[in-house]
């Protein structure tokens, strides 16, 4: 019986002492779970940016629709990328459209995917301080439209006050002469010019009014 007993202990004994190396074998289980403290930041950061292209499109549209000329554009936002697709009727459509968009806040960058349905043909000029000299025979009605928008432009912009610039659509080329106050005057009446520029390219014979000491003529 002894013999018995002392076999079982030891038996037992052993047993134990495998359990508890196999027991010591296991690898710790991790209790960390993943690391997700920023995604709530990620998604709050995409919906805020997703609120704002929207708000952006709707202010666009709501824009639009209360002028004729831009009843066709259509408008979407991406990460305050607008872009606008469709026809206008004129350069000068074109021109105020993107104009319009330019400067609302949240606004990125601008992508001009309008198109124009009128065509330029040449011979003829306008002036923003002169009726147009053109005759508007079949050859330059287009021509003279084109040199009106531009020269309408150039009077509607508040940084242009007291200039004084001809426009001659001839062919190609879209020819600015005529006085200025400042090198940014200037500026601006190419930039305008080239807005309307779509199949042409901008002449600048512009000069600089005497008595502007603080910008030179070129």
């Amino acid at each position: 019986m002894s013999v018995c007993r002392t076999a079982a202990i030891l038996s037992a004994l052993l047993c134990g002492q495998g359990q508890a190396i196999l027991f010591a074998q296991q690898p710790a289980q991790s209790t960390a779970g993943p690391n997700t403290a920023s995604a709530p930041n990620q998604t709050q950061a995409q919906g805020a940016s997703q609120r704002r292209d929207q708000n952006l499109r709707r202010e666009i549209q709501q824009q639009f629709a209360t002028d004729p000329a831009f009843q066709s554009i259509e408008v979407n936002v991406s990460n305050g990328v607008v872009v606008l697709e469709g026809p206008v009727a004129s350069k000068r459509d074109r021109w105020r459209a993107v104009n319009s968009v330019k400067v609302l806040p949240d606004v990125a960058r601008i992508d001009d995917r309008l198109t124009i349905t009128a065509r330029a043909v040449e011979g003829a000029t306008a002036s923003t301080y002169t009726t147009s000299t053109a005759t508007f025979d079949s050859t330059t009605a287009k021509a003279a439209e084109v040199a009106n928008e531009i020269t309408v432009a150039v009077a509607d912009d508040p940084t242009l006050a007291k200039s004084r610039v001809n426009v001659t659509v001839a062919g190609d080329s879209i020819e600015l002469t005529g006085t200025v106050r400042t090198k940014e005057q200037r500026k601006k009446v190419r930039e305008i010019a080239n807005a309307f520029a779509v199949h042409s390219h901008v002449v600048d014979k512009l000069t600089i009014a005497p008595g502007d000491h603080g910008t030179d003529s070129k």
